[in-house]
């Protein structure tokens, strides 16, 4: 289990098990979405991730159909990305957790839009797009 919460700490949440395999994401929205080189999110069950947002400060932007990104309204932190074609699951990011996590990262994907200013620094597979293996 693992507890996290955004910058302004209204916005709790947790995973309750496992974290699913962690990929950093290269990708532009990524990048712009978190500001920084990159974001390391895990997919886990929805059910498996309960979120209290007592003050209602979740904002979703829809990125593309079907594609969500959600963000503490108040402090601008990302929480999570969901997409419709997978109603089961959340992709949460995992800056906002506390603590050392138990997780375990597979691969550096959509490197084709990588920041050139970033230097990999690990031997984790890359991948030009998306990967799903």
């Amino acid at each position: 289990m693992a507890d996290g919460h955004c910058l302004c700490g209204a916005i709790q949440c947790r995973v309750e098990g496992a974290f699913g395999d962690v990929r950093y994401c290269h990708c532009t929205r990524c990048r712009r979405g978190n500001g920084t080189a990159f974001s390391a999110n895990a997919k886990v069950p929805r059910s498996a991730w309960p979120v209290s947002d007592p003050e209602g400060l979740i904002r979703e932007y829809q990125q593309k159909p079907g594609i969500f990104r959600a963000f503490c309204s108040r402090c601008g932190s990302p929480i999570y990305a969901r997409l419709d074609s997978d109603p089961g699951h959340v992709r949460v990011r995992l800056g906002g957790f506390d603590g050392p996590l138990d997780v375990h990262v597979t691969a550096h994907v959509w490197m084709s839009s990588k920041a050139p200013w970033y230097a990999l620094e690990d031997d984790l597979p890359c991948f030009g797009a998306g990967f799903d293996g």
